[in-house]
Order: C-alpha cells, then sequence, then structure tokens
C-alpha cells in the first residue's frame, strides 16, 4: 500500500504532531535547514481557518476535544486533534489537498500523553478521515482484540470522506493494552486498508 510523506509534519502512516507553536515544531522535526515549501506550509497552517468536524467526547475525566480541519493556501489538506480552534496544542498532520488519504482507503493520526509505556499514558485519541467506500474502522489492539471506531461524514474540498475521532480506554491502557492497527473495511466486510499505529512501550 503506497503512502506519501505527510509534508513538513511527520513522516509513515500514522503521524504524530504536537504543535505548541506550529513554527517551533515544524522547523525543530527537520533540523536546523528549514526548506522553503516546509517555511510556506508552517505560516499557511498558522493562517488557514480551522473548523470542527468531528467530536472527541469527554471521558474520565478528561475533556471534550476536537477533530478540525485545515485547507491551506499552499495546497494542503491538514487534520487535526485540539480543544479548540483557537488552541496552541494540536496533534495530527498533513496531507495533499489533491489526495488527503494519501494513496489509501485510510489516513489517521494516534496522539496520546504519558508514556512512553502503555501503563504510563494518561490519554491515547485517535483521528482520521477514510474513503466513502469504507463502511467499518476498527482497531487492532496489542492484545488481539478490537475496538470498533464509529465516524460520521465531512466534505472537504467539495468531496466527502468518513471522519473520525475517538478516544482509547483508560481501563486498556492501565493493563498495557494499545493500539496496534488501524483497519478500514468496505460493506462485504473485506479489508481495504490498513495502517499500524506505531505504538508501542
Amino acid at each position: 500500500m503506497k503512502r506519501r510523506t505527510k509534508r513538513g509534519l511527520a513522516a509513515g502512516a500514522v503521524a504524530l504532531v504536537a504543535l505548541v507553536g506550529a513554527g517551533a515544531i515544524l522547523g525543530s522535526q527537520l533540523g536546523s535547514s528549514t526548506p522553503p515549501d516546509i517555511v510556506a506550509l508552517n505560516k499557511a497552517v498558522q493562517s488557514a481557518p480551522m473548523t470542527r468536524i468531528a467530536d472527541i467526547p469527554a471521558a474520565g475525566g478528561l475533556p471534550e476535544r476536537g477533530v478540525f480541519v485545515q485547507v491551506t493556501s499552499t495546497g494542503e489538506v491538514c487534520l487535526w486533534d485540539a480543544v479548540t480552534a483557537t488552541s496552541r496544542g494540536r496533534m495530527g498532520g498533513c496531507d495533499d489537498a489533491s489526495d488527503p488519504l494519501g494513496g489509501s482507503k485510510v489516513s489517521a493520526s494516534l496522539a496520546y500523553d504519558g508514556g512512553p509505556a502503555t501503563p504510563d499514558v494518561k490519554d491515547a485519541r485517535l483521528i482520521g478521515l477514510v474513503d466513502p467506500s469504507v463502511a467499518t474502522v476498527r482497531v487492532v489492539m496489542s492484545d488481539g482484540s478490537s475496538r470498533s471506531v464509529q465516524f460520521g461524514s465531512s466534505k472537504i474540498q467539495g468531496r466527502t470522506y468518513g471522519v473520525f475521532g475517538y478516544r482509547f480506554r483508560h481501563s486498556d491502557l492501565v493493563k498495557g493494552v494499545g493500539p496496534v492497527a488501524v483497519v478500514a473495511t468496505d460493506a462485504s466486510g473485506a479489508e481495504v486498508g490498513r495502517q499500524p499505529t506505531g505504538f508501542g512501550g
């Protein structure tokens, strides 16, 4: 399955980027020499409007969060996990607006607070987009079980995508059970997309 790099933010199938200040993080991930296109993306991310397209409900004393989308002037679609549209603390990534799924049927970002060992994670969340042909999304866990992820729909650049925000149960995390892969299936139950989370510890 072909996947592109999430430009200037994170590489691989599942991205984790914590934006305290977009410039600081984008620059630090690339070292001291920042390519001009990344500088432009950095500025675009700071100025593009954020639209809330899904919710991550409050649970276990943890606050509600939102899934936000940005379409930047540099031709990127960025998906963020944040408390509010004005929050300076965001987690997520960007892909080319012509193909926000990066050549797959599912594009997801995992974010977590705490760790690195799974029992030390205080909060773990998953956000993402899926192709309209996807009927179900589930997360395969490290103990072999799976968690069903509900999703709604949203129009981005005139095209409809499934969109989700999911918070993992703290009871799983304290037992050392963490997310291994995100799996998308079609209406027949056939797997059409899979991304490893990169989560471990």
